[in-house]
């Protein structure tokens, strides 16, 4: 019988999405290589072959967390929708972030937060993935707007890269007020106030 040929991508996603688990459960300071096999279902040697110490993984999960949001985003961008439903829309993919299925990311970004503000003295991998994070995810909104501006939907005396901004700020700090007051947050109706004073702000 011959041996079962190892998926070298599929292996690194298996210690990516355990590293994941392990990284939101127990921050990233707790959480060592061995937990990381453990939770992987294989020898600590394994998670050696793919990675050389901890903080690549860390910077492999950032990539991996990055990756799971860009195909929704993308896919309304291309949508052919007018700009002002582009825009509902990707504030909608936000009440996702609450469901069981994205709860472990939405934990798991205060943890990069954290680590990526303690880079930034060295300009280190992480801080330098967070910057082009942060510059892709204004630039949605920014392309959006801008559309919206060129279709009569939204003012042309705004500042889209100002507004953009504006709006990242204001969903990053309701994710920071829900993760914090779970019981007396309601994301998604403040969700659906932030957006209707967004659109009534910007519309033509």
């Amino acid at each position: 019988m011959s041996a079962r040929v190892v998926d070298k991508k599929e292996k690194k996603d298996q210690i990516v999405e355990a590293a994941i688990r392990e990284f939101s459960r127990k921050g990233f300071s707790r959480t060592t290589i061995n937990d990381i096999a453990r939770a992987a279902g294989i020898g600590k040697g394994t998670v050696y072959e793919y990675f050389s110490n901890k903080e690549e993984i860390v910077h492999e999960s950032f990539r991996f967390f990055m990756n799971s949001l860009e195909p929704d985003f993308q896919a309304i961008l291309i949508s052919g929708v007018p700009a002002k439903e582009k825009l509902v829309k990707i504030f909608d993919r936000f009440s996702h972030f609450i469901s069981s299925e994205y709860r472990e990311l939405v934990e798991l970004m205060f943890e990069f937060w954290s680590e990526g503000i303690k880079d930034k003295g060295s300009k280190g991998v992480l801080f330098e993935e967070m910057i082009k994070f942060y510059h892709v995810y204004r630039e949605i909104f920014a392309d959006i707007i801008i559309e919206g501006m060129g279709d009569g939907g939204f003012r042309k005396d705004i500042d889209p890269r100002s507004t953009a901004a504006m709006i990242v700020g204001s969903l990053d700090g309701l994710l920071v007020q829900w993760a914090l007051e779970r019981e007396s947050c309601d994301f998604k109706d403040i969700l659906k106030t932030l957006t209707n004073t967004v659109l009534n702000g910007i519309a033509a």
